[in-house]
């Protein structure tokens, strides 16, 4: 028969690795959502911020939580302990549901995702953003995006996308149109500066103006379609690994609470 001390150890031992769990949960929370997060403007998902920020609240939650468990099995408190096995139960759906979350969002991704983004460069992209919220976070979530993974519009040597877009169509100045935005231009980091800005957005001799020409060597030939894919799964993977992880260790608490409880009964030794 397990003894009353080895249930308390086990308990305390769980607490532990649960408080870890939870600075774990929360610190890859709010990572995605102040790192990541730009994502969603692009592709017009909140599944991935959803996600996110339950991760964050259920982090937050677990750690307070260890410390009601840690009290209540010190000091033998059915109440407390009790409390803790019901908050890690609902922390155990909620980030179960963080997991499926991103599990629907990973294989729903492919549904008119290149639709998606072609329309967000077109119809929002630099279009009234002093006046819409959403239109300037889809911008600079775009730019964000070109920069980061070094890729220009949505499908490779696709820059003639932004010649449909409000963006072009609104400069003014036809003897300076810009065809692509500094963002599809390539970047040197070492420098600290464009390679060539003025050559990237207004070649005369190629791309982007046209569709062929010249080699265009200050811009960016390769689509972002394929790259913001690969990136989305890989964030979207983490998500799901961290989430159906975790809620193995929330079971083995709430399982550790109960047991607590059920021998604190059986030896009459309970605090209410």
């Amino acid at each position: 028969m397990v003894s009353k001390t080895a249930c308390k150890a086990f308990l305390l031992i769980i607490n532990v690795l649960l408080f870890l769990c939870g600075a774990i949960i929360m610190g890859i929370g709010i990572w995605a959502i102040a790192d990541k997060i730009f994502i969603s403007n692009i592709i017009g998902s909140s599944l991935f911020n959803s996600a996110s920020y339950i991760m964050v609240v259920v982090g937050a939650c677990i750690i307070v939580t260890t410390f009601i468990g840690c009290g209540g099995a010190v000091a033998n408190n059915k109440c407390l302990v009790a409390v803790f096995v019901a908050v890690i139960g609902l922390m155990f759906v909620l980030l179960l549901t963080a997991a499926i979350l991103g599990a629907v969002f990973r294989d729903n991704l492919e549904d008119n995702l290149q639709e998606d983004m072609k329309r967000g460069i077109r119809t929002q992209y630099a279009t009234s953003v002093d006046y819409s919220d959403r239109n300037r976070d889809v911008t600079e979530s775009w730019d964000m995006l070109q920069q980061r993974l070094r890729c220009c519009a949505v499908n490779d040597e696709g820059w003639g996308l932004y010649q449909e877009s409000n963006w072009f169509t609104r400069q003014y100045s036809e003897y300076d149109k810009k065809f692509v935005p500094p963002s599809c231009c390539v970047y040197e980091n070492r420098l600290g500066q464009y390679l060539n800005l003025q050559n990237c957005q207004s070649f005369a001799f190629g791309p982007p103006r046209m569709q062929t020409g010249a080699q265009n060597n200050a811009l960016h030939y390769r689509g972002c379609y394929t790259a913001a894919r690969e990136f989305i799964i890989e964030q979207a993977n983490i998500v799901l690994g961290i989430g159906f992880a975790f809620c193995v260790f929330l079971i083995t608490g709430v399982v550790a609470g109960v047991l607590f409880i059920l021998k604190l009964g059986e030896t009459g030794e309970m605090e209410y």
